[in-house]
Protein backbone atom coordinates (compact mmCIF):
# COMPACT_ATOMS: atom_id res chain seq x y z
CA UNK A 1 0.00 0.00 0.00
CA UNK A 2 1.37 3.43 -0.96
CA UNK A 3 1.51 5.64 2.15
CA UNK A 4 0.56 9.25 2.67
CA UNK A 5 2.74 11.86 4.32
CA UNK A 6 6.47 12.40 4.75
CA UNK A 7 7.62 8.86 5.53
CA UNK A 8 7.23 5.71 3.48
CA UNK A 9 7.55 3.48 6.57
CA UNK A 10 7.29 4.03 10.33
CA UNK A 11 10.65 2.28 10.68
CA UNK A 12 12.33 5.43 9.31
CA UNK A 13 11.85 7.19 12.68
CA UNK A 14 12.37 4.23 15.07
CA UNK A 15 14.59 4.69 18.12
CA UNK A 16 18.22 3.56 17.94
CA UNK A 17 17.53 0.92 20.60
CA UNK A 18 14.84 -0.65 18.40
CA UNK A 19 17.03 -0.43 15.29
CA UNK A 20 19.98 -2.03 17.09
CA UNK A 21 17.77 -4.92 18.21
CA UNK A 22 16.63 -5.41 14.62
CA UNK A 23 20.23 -5.31 13.38
CA UNK A 24 21.45 -7.93 15.86
CA UNK A 25 18.59 -10.31 15.06
CA UNK A 26 19.16 -9.91 11.32
CA UNK A 27 22.98 -10.15 11.56
CA UNK A 28 22.73 -13.53 13.33
CA UNK A 29 20.23 -14.74 10.74
CA UNK A 30 22.26 -13.57 7.73
CA UNK A 31 25.48 -15.14 9.07
CA UNK A 32 23.72 -18.51 9.37
CA UNK A 33 22.09 -18.10 5.95
CA UNK A 34 25.45 -17.25 4.31
CA UNK A 35 27.21 -20.18 5.96
CA UNK A 36 24.50 -22.64 4.91
CA UNK A 37 23.93 -21.36 1.37
CA UNK A 38 27.08 -19.64 0.04
CA UNK A 39 30.22 -21.61 -0.91
CA UNK A 40 32.13 -18.30 -0.92
CA UNK A 41 31.50 -17.54 2.75
CA UNK A 42 31.55 -21.14 3.98
CA UNK A 43 35.08 -21.71 2.60
CA UNK A 44 36.40 -18.45 4.02
CA UNK A 45 34.82 -18.84 7.45
CA UNK A 46 35.81 -22.48 7.85
CA UNK A 47 39.40 -21.51 7.02
CA UNK A 48 39.18 -18.88 9.81
CA UNK A 49 37.66 -21.39 12.23
CA UNK A 50 34.30 -19.59 12.46
CA UNK A 51 30.78 -21.01 12.60
CA UNK A 52 27.46 -19.15 12.98
CA UNK A 53 27.28 -20.26 16.63
CA UNK A 54 30.32 -18.06 17.35
CA UNK A 55 28.42 -14.86 16.50
CA UNK A 56 26.08 -13.68 19.26
CA UNK A 57 26.79 -9.92 19.39
CA UNK A 58 27.55 -7.16 16.90
CA UNK A 59 31.00 -6.81 18.49
CA UNK A 60 31.76 -10.50 17.88
CA UNK A 61 30.53 -10.12 14.32
CA UNK A 62 32.88 -7.19 13.66
CA UNK A 63 35.87 -8.84 15.32
CA UNK A 64 35.56 -12.36 13.96
CA UNK A 65 33.97 -12.27 10.50
CA UNK A 66 36.67 -11.38 7.91
CA UNK A 67 36.11 -8.67 5.33
CA UNK A 68 36.37 -9.29 1.60
CA UNK A 69 36.96 -7.02 -1.40
CA UNK A 70 35.92 -6.73 -5.02
CA UNK A 71 39.15 -8.49 -6.04
CA UNK A 72 38.22 -11.49 -3.84
CA UNK A 73 34.83 -11.55 -5.53
CA UNK A 74 36.30 -11.35 -9.02
CA UNK A 75 38.69 -14.23 -8.36
CA UNK A 76 35.89 -16.47 -7.10
CA UNK A 77 33.51 -15.51 -9.91
CA UNK A 78 36.12 -16.29 -12.54
CA UNK A 79 36.12 -19.96 -11.61
CA UNK A 80 32.82 -20.59 -9.88
CA UNK A 81 29.10 -20.95 -10.35
CA UNK A 82 27.84 -17.36 -10.23
CA UNK A 83 24.28 -18.51 -9.53
CA UNK A 84 25.05 -20.14 -6.18
CA UNK A 85 28.39 -18.57 -5.21
CA UNK A 86 26.95 -15.80 -3.03
CA UNK A 87 23.94 -17.76 -1.80
CA UNK A 88 21.18 -16.59 -4.12
CA UNK A 89 18.10 -18.71 -3.47
CA UNK A 90 17.01 -20.59 -6.65
CA UNK A 91 15.60 -20.12 -9.14
CA UNK A 92 17.83 -17.32 -10.40
CA UNK A 93 15.53 -15.12 -12.47
CA UNK A 94 17.80 -12.37 -13.79
CA UNK A 95 21.34 -11.05 -13.78
CA UNK A 96 22.60 -7.53 -13.26
CA UNK A 97 26.05 -6.01 -13.66
CA UNK A 98 28.02 -3.43 -11.75
CA UNK A 99 29.39 -0.45 -13.67
CA UNK A 100 32.94 -1.82 -13.94
CA UNK A 101 34.40 1.58 -13.01
CA UNK A 102 37.35 -0.03 -11.20
CA UNK A 103 37.97 -2.78 -13.76
CA UNK A 104 35.99 -5.91 -14.65
CA UNK A 105 32.22 -5.87 -13.98
CA UNK A 106 30.94 -8.19 -11.29
CA UNK A 107 27.68 -10.09 -11.76
CA UNK A 108 24.68 -10.14 -9.41
CA UNK A 109 22.54 -13.28 -9.64
CA UNK A 110 19.03 -12.26 -8.57
CA UNK A 111 15.61 -13.73 -7.99
CA UNK A 112 12.25 -11.98 -7.94
CA UNK A 113 11.53 -12.66 -4.26
CA UNK A 114 14.74 -10.89 -3.28
CA UNK A 115 14.12 -8.06 -5.73
CA UNK A 116 10.65 -7.50 -4.28
CA UNK A 117 12.18 -7.21 -0.79
CA UNK A 118 15.06 -4.91 -1.73
CA UNK A 119 12.84 -2.63 -3.83
CA UNK A 120 10.23 -2.33 -1.08
CA UNK A 121 12.59 -1.93 1.90
CA UNK A 122 15.33 0.19 0.31
CA UNK A 123 14.42 1.79 -3.00
CA UNK A 124 10.77 2.69 -2.41
CA UNK A 125 11.80 4.51 0.76
CA UNK A 126 14.65 6.19 -1.09
CA UNK A 127 12.54 7.60 -3.89
CA UNK A 128 9.64 8.52 -1.61
CA UNK A 129 12.09 10.50 0.56
CA UNK A 130 13.34 12.20 -2.63
CA UNK A 131 9.81 13.40 -3.49
CA UNK A 132 8.80 10.90 -6.20
CA UNK A 133 5.05 10.35 -5.96
CA UNK A 134 2.37 8.21 -7.68
CA UNK A 135 1.07 9.72 -10.91
CA UNK A 136 4.25 11.66 -11.69
CA UNK A 137 6.07 11.22 -14.97
CA UNK A 138 9.70 10.25 -14.44
CA UNK A 139 12.55 10.30 -16.96
CA UNK A 140 15.58 8.09 -16.36
CA UNK A 141 18.82 7.59 -18.26
CA UNK A 142 20.39 4.87 -16.11
CA UNK A 143 21.50 1.76 -17.96
CA UNK A 144 18.96 -1.04 -17.69
CA UNK A 145 21.66 -3.67 -17.13
CA UNK A 146 22.92 -1.88 -14.01
CA UNK A 147 21.43 -2.78 -10.63
CA UNK A 148 20.34 0.82 -9.97
CA UNK A 149 18.67 1.10 -13.38
CA UNK A 150 16.86 -2.20 -12.84
CA UNK A 151 15.58 -1.28 -9.37
CA UNK A 152 14.61 2.24 -10.47
CA UNK A 153 12.36 0.83 -13.18
CA UNK A 154 10.80 -1.51 -10.61
CA UNK A 155 10.12 1.47 -8.31
CA UNK A 156 8.40 3.32 -11.16
CA UNK A 157 6.13 0.34 -11.78
CA UNK A 158 5.34 -0.31 -8.12
CA UNK A 159 4.68 3.33 -7.28
CA UNK A 160 2.46 3.99 -10.28
CA UNK A 161 4.82 6.42 -11.98
CA UNK A 162 4.67 7.03 -15.73
CA UNK A 163 8.15 5.98 -16.82
CA UNK A 164 9.98 7.69 -19.68
CA UNK A 165 12.99 5.63 -20.80
CA UNK A 166 14.68 7.31 -23.78
CA UNK A 167 16.47 5.56 -26.58
CA UNK A 168 20.15 4.83 -25.86
CA UNK A 169 22.26 4.29 -22.78
CA UNK A 170 24.14 6.59 -20.42
CA UNK A 171 27.07 7.62 -22.61
CA UNK A 172 27.65 10.88 -24.43
CA UNK A 173 26.80 9.39 -27.81
CA UNK A 174 23.11 9.37 -26.82
CA UNK A 175 22.86 12.84 -25.27
CA UNK A 176 21.00 14.14 -28.31
CA UNK A 177 18.39 11.37 -27.98
CA UNK A 178 17.92 12.24 -24.31
CA UNK A 179 17.42 15.91 -25.13
CA UNK A 180 14.85 15.04 -27.81
CA UNK A 181 12.90 12.85 -25.36
CA UNK A 182 13.08 15.41 -22.54
CA UNK A 183 11.62 18.11 -24.79
CA UNK A 184 8.94 15.83 -26.20
CA UNK A 185 7.76 14.30 -22.91
CA UNK A 186 8.25 17.10 -20.34
CA UNK A 187 8.63 14.88 -17.23
CA UNK A 188 8.30 16.08 -13.64
CA UNK A 189 11.15 13.94 -12.31
CA UNK A 190 14.63 13.21 -13.71
CA UNK A 191 16.90 10.32 -12.68
CA UNK A 192 20.47 10.36 -13.96
CA UNK A 193 24.01 11.55 -13.22
CA UNK A 194 25.40 15.07 -12.73
CA UNK A 195 27.68 14.80 -15.76
CA UNK A 196 24.73 13.73 -17.93
CA UNK A 197 22.73 16.80 -16.86
CA UNK A 198 25.71 18.95 -17.82
CA UNK A 199 26.06 17.19 -21.18
CA UNK A 200 22.36 17.69 -21.90
CA UNK A 201 22.58 21.36 -20.94
CA UNK A 202 25.51 21.82 -23.32
CA UNK A 203 23.63 20.03 -26.12
CA UNK A 204 20.63 22.27 -25.47
CA UNK A 205 22.79 25.40 -25.64
CA UNK A 206 24.26 24.13 -28.91
CA UNK A 207 20.69 24.00 -30.24
CA UNK A 208 19.91 27.48 -28.94
CA UNK A 209 17.89 26.29 -25.91
CA UNK A 210 18.19 27.97 -22.51
CA UNK A 211 18.74 25.28 -19.79
CA UNK A 212 15.56 26.36 -17.99
CA UNK A 213 13.58 25.89 -21.16
CA UNK A 214 15.19 22.49 -21.73
CA UNK A 215 14.23 21.32 -18.22
CA UNK A 216 10.87 23.10 -18.16
CA UNK A 217 8.39 21.01 -16.18
CA UNK A 218 11.06 19.04 -14.28
CA UNK A 219 10.60 19.58 -10.55
CA UNK A 220 13.28 17.30 -9.11
CA UNK A 221 16.67 15.93 -10.16
CA UNK A 222 17.70 12.62 -8.57
CA UNK A 223 21.39 12.19 -9.36
CA UNK A 224 23.81 9.32 -8.71
CA UNK A 225 27.36 8.47 -9.73
CA UNK A 226 29.21 11.25 -7.91
CA UNK A 227 28.73 13.32 -4.76
CA UNK A 228 26.70 16.51 -5.12
CA UNK A 229 28.25 19.37 -3.15
CA UNK A 230 26.12 22.25 -1.82
CA UNK A 231 27.56 24.51 -4.51
CA UNK A 232 26.77 22.05 -7.29
CA UNK A 233 23.21 21.67 -5.97
CA UNK A 234 22.73 25.46 -6.03
CA UNK A 235 24.25 25.72 -9.49
CA UNK A 236 22.00 22.97 -10.89
CA UNK A 237 18.90 24.53 -9.35
CA UNK A 238 19.79 27.97 -10.68
CA UNK A 239 20.65 26.65 -14.12
CA UNK A 240 17.72 24.30 -14.68
CA UNK A 241 15.05 25.93 -12.49
CA UNK A 242 14.17 22.69 -10.61
CA UNK A 243 12.79 22.79 -7.07
CA UNK A 244 15.41 20.49 -5.53
CA UNK A 245 18.31 18.18 -6.33
CA UNK A 246 18.66 14.86 -4.50
CA UNK A 247 21.94 12.96 -4.35
CA UNK A 248 21.83 9.15 -4.46
CA UNK A 249 24.81 7.01 -3.60
CA UNK A 250 25.92 3.54 -2.56
CA UNK A 251 27.19 0.48 -4.37
CA UNK A 252 25.85 -2.52 -6.23
CA UNK A 253 28.59 -4.84 -4.93
CA UNK A 254 27.83 -4.00 -1.30
CA UNK A 255 24.10 -3.63 -2.05
CA UNK A 256 23.63 -0.56 0.09
CA UNK A 257 22.62 2.96 -0.73
CA UNK A 258 19.82 5.48 -0.79
CA UNK A 259 19.54 9.23 -1.33
CA UNK A 260 19.57 12.28 0.85
CA UNK A 261 16.42 13.95 2.16
CA UNK A 262 15.32 17.57 1.74
CA UNK A 263 17.67 18.57 4.57
CA UNK A 264 20.64 17.36 2.45
CA UNK A 265 22.68 16.23 5.45
CA UNK A 266 23.89 12.99 3.87
CA UNK A 267 22.54 9.83 2.27
CA UNK A 268 20.10 8.04 4.58
CA UNK A 269 21.13 4.38 4.54
CA UNK A 270 18.56 2.19 6.27
CA UNK A 271 19.76 0.45 9.43
CA UNK A 272 17.24 -2.38 9.09
CA UNK A 273 18.57 -3.11 5.59
CA UNK A 274 22.33 -2.66 6.08
CA UNK A 275 24.87 -2.70 8.88
CA UNK A 276 27.56 -0.16 7.97
CA UNK A 277 31.02 0.08 9.51
CA UNK A 278 33.93 2.45 8.81
CA UNK A 279 37.62 1.54 9.00
CA UNK A 280 40.92 3.37 8.64
CA UNK A 281 42.01 3.29 4.95
CA UNK A 282 45.61 2.49 5.90
CA UNK A 283 45.33 0.09 8.84
CA UNK A 284 41.84 -1.37 8.53
CA UNK A 285 41.23 -0.57 12.20
CA UNK A 286 37.63 0.32 13.12
CA UNK A 287 36.72 3.99 13.34
CA UNK A 288 33.99 5.71 15.30
CA UNK A 289 30.91 7.09 13.63
CA UNK A 290 31.69 10.59 12.37
CA UNK A 291 35.24 9.74 11.24
CA UNK A 292 36.28 9.50 7.62
CA UNK A 293 37.30 6.11 6.28
CA UNK A 294 36.40 3.15 4.05
CA UNK A 295 32.97 1.61 4.48
CA UNK A 296 32.10 -2.02 5.19
CA UNK A 297 28.60 -3.20 4.26
CA UNK A 298 26.51 -6.13 5.43
CA UNK A 299 23.16 -6.62 3.73
CA UNK A 300 20.48 -7.80 6.17
CA UNK A 301 18.03 -9.14 3.56
CA UNK A 302 18.50 -12.85 2.76
CA UNK A 303 17.71 -14.73 -0.41
CA UNK A 304 19.67 -12.77 -3.00
CA UNK A 305 23.39 -12.18 -3.38
CA UNK A 306 24.55 -12.33 0.25
CA UNK A 307 26.79 -9.46 1.38
CA UNK A 308 28.61 -9.98 4.68
CA UNK A 309 31.33 -7.44 5.55
CA UNK A 310 32.20 -6.28 2.05
CA UNK A 311 35.01 -3.67 2.15
CA UNK A 312 34.22 -0.91 -0.33
CA UNK A 313 36.47 1.37 -2.36
CA UNK A 314 34.99 4.73 -1.30
CA UNK A 315 35.86 7.25 1.39
CA UNK A 316 32.83 8.08 3.52
CA UNK A 317 31.74 9.57 6.83
CA UNK A 318 28.86 7.77 8.57
CA UNK A 319 26.87 9.67 11.20
CA UNK A 320 24.33 8.13 13.51
CA UNK A 321 22.36 11.12 14.73
CA UNK A 322 18.72 12.03 14.22
CA UNK A 323 18.33 14.16 11.09
CA UNK A 324 16.27 17.34 11.11
CA UNK A 325 13.90 15.49 8.77
CA UNK A 326 13.06 13.20 11.71
CA UNK A 327 14.75 10.06 10.34
CA UNK A 328 17.01 8.16 12.72
CA UNK A 329 18.99 6.01 10.28
CA UNK A 330 22.57 6.44 9.07
CA UNK A 331 23.51 9.68 7.34
CA UNK A 332 26.40 8.95 4.97
CA UNK A 333 28.58 11.57 3.32
CA UNK A 334 30.26 9.99 0.32
CA UNK A 335 33.44 11.74 -0.79
CA UNK A 336 34.92 9.75 -3.67
CA UNK A 337 36.63 6.50 -4.56
CA UNK A 338 39.81 5.82 -2.64
CA UNK A 339 41.77 5.87 -5.91
CA UNK A 340 40.67 9.50 -6.41
CA UNK A 341 41.90 10.53 -2.97
CA UNK A 342 45.32 11.89 -2.08
CA UNK A 343 47.15 12.75 1.13
CA UNK A 344 48.02 16.33 2.00
CA UNK A 345 48.96 17.61 5.43
CA UNK A 346 48.35 14.16 6.94
CA UNK A 347 44.74 14.05 5.67
CA UNK A 348 43.00 12.05 2.97
CA UNK A 349 41.53 14.62 0.59
CA UNK A 350 39.19 14.13 -2.36
CA UNK A 351 37.73 16.25 -5.17
CA UNK A 352 34.72 16.81 -2.88
CA UNK A 353 36.99 18.64 -0.40
CA UNK A 354 38.54 20.71 -3.17
CA UNK A 355 35.06 21.62 -4.46
CA UNK A 356 34.00 22.91 -1.04
CA UNK A 357 36.97 25.30 -0.89
CA UNK A 358 36.48 26.57 -4.44
CA UNK A 359 32.75 27.08 -3.80
CA UNK A 360 33.63 29.16 -0.74
CA UNK A 361 35.63 31.57 -2.91
CA UNK A 362 33.95 31.61 -6.33
CA UNK A 363 31.08 29.13 -6.56
CA UNK A 364 30.94 25.74 -8.23
CA UNK A 365 33.73 25.14 -10.75
CA UNK A 366 35.02 22.40 -13.00
CA UNK A 367 38.59 21.54 -12.05
CA UNK A 368 41.29 18.87 -12.05
CA UNK A 369 43.89 18.15 -9.36
CA UNK A 370 47.25 17.50 -11.04
CA UNK A 371 49.71 14.81 -9.88
CA UNK A 372 49.04 15.24 -6.15
CA UNK A 373 51.70 12.73 -5.06
CA UNK A 374 54.49 14.74 -6.76
CA UNK A 375 53.25 18.30 -6.26
CA UNK A 376 55.69 19.30 -3.55
CA UNK A 377 53.17 19.72 -0.73
CA UNK A 378 50.79 22.03 -2.58
CA UNK A 379 47.57 21.29 -4.43
CA UNK A 380 48.03 22.03 -8.13
CA UNK A 381 44.76 22.86 -9.85
CA UNK A 382 43.50 23.40 -13.35
CA UNK A 383 40.26 25.39 -13.04
CA UNK A 384 37.94 26.11 -15.95
CA UNK A 385 37.21 29.80 -16.44
CA UNK A 386 33.73 30.99 -17.36
CA UNK A 387 34.34 33.11 -20.39
CA UNK A 388 37.07 35.69 -20.84
CA UNK A 389 35.57 38.15 -18.33
CA UNK A 390 35.52 35.71 -15.40
CA UNK A 391 36.28 37.78 -12.29
CA UNK A 392 37.44 34.72 -10.37
CA UNK A 393 40.55 34.38 -12.53
CA UNK A 394 41.97 37.21 -10.43
CA UNK A 395 41.30 35.38 -7.15
CA UNK A 396 44.05 32.76 -7.19
CA UNK A 397 45.58 34.22 -4.02
CA UNK A 398 42.21 34.03 -2.23
CA UNK A 399 41.90 30.37 -3.30
CA UNK A 400 45.40 29.66 -2.01
CA UNK A 401 44.52 31.30 1.31
CA UNK A 402 41.30 29.32 1.64
CA UNK A 403 43.18 26.03 1.16
CA UNK A 404 45.78 27.03 3.74
CA UNK A 405 43.10 27.88 6.29
CA UNK A 406 41.16 24.67 5.79
CA UNK A 407 43.86 22.08 5.14
CA UNK A 408 47.18 23.72 6.02
CA UNK A 409 48.45 23.39 2.44
CA UNK A 410 48.53 25.93 -0.35
CA UNK A 411 47.16 25.80 -3.88
CA UNK A 412 48.75 26.65 -7.21
CA UNK A 413 46.06 27.61 -9.71
CA UNK A 414 46.13 27.69 -13.49
CA UNK A 415 42.99 28.98 -15.24
CA UNK A 416 42.14 27.24 -18.51
CA UNK A 417 39.29 26.85 -20.96
CA UNK A 418 37.05 23.90 -20.09
CA UNK A 419 38.25 22.03 -23.20
CA UNK A 420 41.79 22.05 -21.77
CA UNK A 421 40.80 19.93 -18.76
CA UNK A 422 41.66 16.22 -19.05
CA UNK A 423 38.78 13.94 -20.00
CA UNK A 424 38.47 10.18 -20.37
CA UNK A 425 35.62 8.97 -22.57
CA UNK A 426 34.37 12.57 -22.38
CA UNK A 427 34.06 12.41 -18.59
CA UNK A 428 36.14 14.87 -16.56
CA UNK A 429 39.11 13.39 -14.71
CA UNK A 430 39.01 15.07 -11.28
CA UNK A 431 42.41 13.75 -10.11
CA UNK A 432 44.90 13.40 -12.95
CA UNK A 433 48.11 11.40 -12.64
CA UNK A 434 50.56 11.30 -15.54
CA UNK A 435 50.12 7.53 -15.99
CA UNK A 436 46.36 7.83 -16.63
CA UNK A 437 46.20 9.24 -20.14
CA UNK A 438 42.98 11.04 -20.99
CA UNK A 439 42.15 13.62 -23.59
CA UNK A 440 41.04 17.20 -23.78
CA UNK A 441 37.35 17.81 -24.25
Amino acid sequence: MIPEGEYYSRIETMSYKELEEIQLRKVKAIVRYAYDNSPFYRRRWRAAGITPDDINTIDEFRRRIPVYTKDDLRREMAGGDVDSLMGTRPPVSLYSLTSGTTGVNTVLALNYEFMDSIVEDLFMRQFWMARLRPGMSAFQVLAGWHFLGLTTNMVFSRMGVRAIIPRGTSIHDHVGDFVDALIARRPEYFVGMPWMVDAMVQEGIRRGLDPRELFRGVRYLHLAGEPVTPGLRRALMDETGVEDVFNAGGTADGIWGSSDCSAHGGIHAWMDVNLLEVVDPRTGEPLEYGERGRWISTLLIPGGPTVVRYLGDDLVRVEREKCECGRTHYSVQMYDRLENSFQMGGKYLTPYDVSLVLEEVCGHRQFTVLNPESSGGVIRLLIARRGHADECTGMSDEIDGAFRRRFGVGAEVRWVDARELPFSYRKLIRVYRETEGGEAA
